[in-house]
């Protein structure tokens, strides 16, 4: 578990959102109130915005007007979470069973870490080195 989350708000402007994961290199981020999880939003959700117009800057103003867009219009609200003492295995088995690439760890109903593909994808190679 990753306990240094980036999380966005659902008032968060869409083109705030993209210069987060762009600049993070992530592909999603809960959403949170007041530290309780209430969404997920992924470029998953945010490039169905952008595929009704040309990328060539002639549709600038529709550009500007999706940025515009907030992030409670696009975040999914169903959202898959885990405890903090939930194993890697379980974990592994939502985020497939779901077809999902992060899992909100939650405790006392608050944000508390994020568990990703990459963060599964480590434990499986720790585990093989440490067994060399």
């Amino acid at each position: 578990m990753n306990r240094e989350v980036l999380s966005v708000t659902p008032q968060d402007r869409v083109c705030d959102v993209i210069d987060l994961f762009l600049e993070k290199n992530i592909t999603g981020a809960p959403v949170t109130e007041h530290g309780k999880v209430v969404g997920v939003i992924s470029r998953k959700d945010i490039l169905p915005l952008i595929t009704t117009f040309d990328l060539d800057c002639s549709s600038l103003e529709q550009i500007r007007r999706t940025c515009a867009n907030f992030v409670a219009d696009h975040m999914k609200t169903k959202v898959m979470t885990v405890q903090p003492v939930e194993g890697v295995e379980k974990c592994a088995l939502i985020m497939t069973v779901n077809n999902i690439n992060r899992l909100p760890v939650i405790e006392n109903d608050l944000l508390v870490g994020i568990v990703t593909r990459g963060d599964i994808l480590k434990a499986l190679a720790q585990c093989y080195h440490a067994h060399e």
